[in-house]
């Protein structure tokens, strides 16, 4: 456990010189990383979004723990937070490509950096040519959330934090997460937490640029996270 505590660590700093020239923001990614790969195997209730287990309740409950004693510039007293509900405002993207709203007394602690929809204007190799440039802009602390077509072909939507820059010499995607893998126990659903994933570039392409009902975004922890004092 603490050599993946240390490799966690050193991923989530692998973006600046050292610990004494942290921004806050990148003390916090630091301390997200620590705090899921301290999950890494945990097996949580993931039967609906209330659950622990849940892909984007893991990701909201792991920020607020770690986000203890941030907040956002001059909005003290709100808590950072990931949203729990799809975006269903924009009827031109597909419900899961997307966040709503924090609940009242939170606030949404990412901002959206890059988009990708399927264009079907293009042929299927060139929106996997788009999808894996919109994928390439990864970095250690943002959260990718999708709607996709996976391997299985099974489809449906997940919300994962990246756990390291995209290096285009690897092509690979590195990642944490919670219930991608899961089971059942007397029924209920529980999902895996893994902390150290990763996923071939063109795999996670493909699944995100398989048709017009797939979609995806990606976001970055906002610049004016503040420690308190």
């Amino acid at each position: 456990m603490i050599a993946l505590l240390c490799a966690a660590l050193s991923a989530a700093m692998a973006f600046t010189p050292g610990p004494a020239e942290m921004t806050p923001r990148e003390k916090l990614i630091a301390r997200m990383m620590v705090v899921e790969v301290a999950q890494d195997g945990a097996l949580n209730r993931s039967s609906d979004s209330k659950y622990h287990g849940q892909c984007r309740r893991f990701q909201a409950d792991s920020l607020e723990q770690a986000a203890q004693g941030f907040a956002l510039e001059g909005q003290d007293g709100l808590v950072l937070t990931v949203p729990l509900n799809h975006m269903t405002e924009d009827e031109s993207r597909p419900v899961g490509a997307a966040w709503s709203q924090a609940e009242a007394g939170k606030v949404d602690a990412y901002e959206v950096v890059a988009t990708f929809d399927y264009d079907p204007a293009l042929t299927a190799k060139e929106n996997k040519a788009r999808a894996e440039s919109f994928l390439s802009q990864a970095r250690a602390g943002d959260v990718l959330q999708m709607i996709a077509v996976y391997n299985s072909g099974a489809r449906g939507t997940h919300t994962m934090l990246i756990s390291q820059p995209y290096d285009a010499r690897d092509g690979i995607l590195y990642w944490c997460d919670s219930n991608f893998s899961n089971t059942r126990i007397d029924g209920v659903r529980y999902g895996y937490v893994r902390a150290r994933q990763s996923w071939a570039m063109p795999d996670v392409a493909g699944w995100i640029s398989y048709d017009g009902n797939t979609a995806a975004t990606l976001y970055r922890l906002r610049e004016d996270i503040v420690q308190e004092e």
